[in-house]
């Protein structure tokens, strides 16, 4: 893992913590996560989900590839 932080930038499609909230489509699992987040500091907040978005990427590759764990 490199030792410099990552800088995350909104895009103009990228929804706010508010509307991903409200959305009736927004799984249960997304709005826990969202919330508990929100109560954290927000780099530590950001730097989880980018390694959480990673091993779940490459998890997901290896399933579609036909690699088994």
């Amino acid at each position: 893992m490199s030792e410099q932080s990552p800088t995350y930038h909104a895009t103009p499609a990228t929804p706010d913590a508010q509307e991903i909230l409200a959305s009736p489509s927004t799984s249960f699992w997304l709005k826990d996560a969202l919330q508990a987040a929100l109560q954290r500091d927000p780099v530590d907040a950001a730097n989880d989900a980018e390694l959480l978005a990673a091993v779940l990427a490459s998890r997901c590759a290896a399933l579609q590839g036909g690699a088994s764990r």
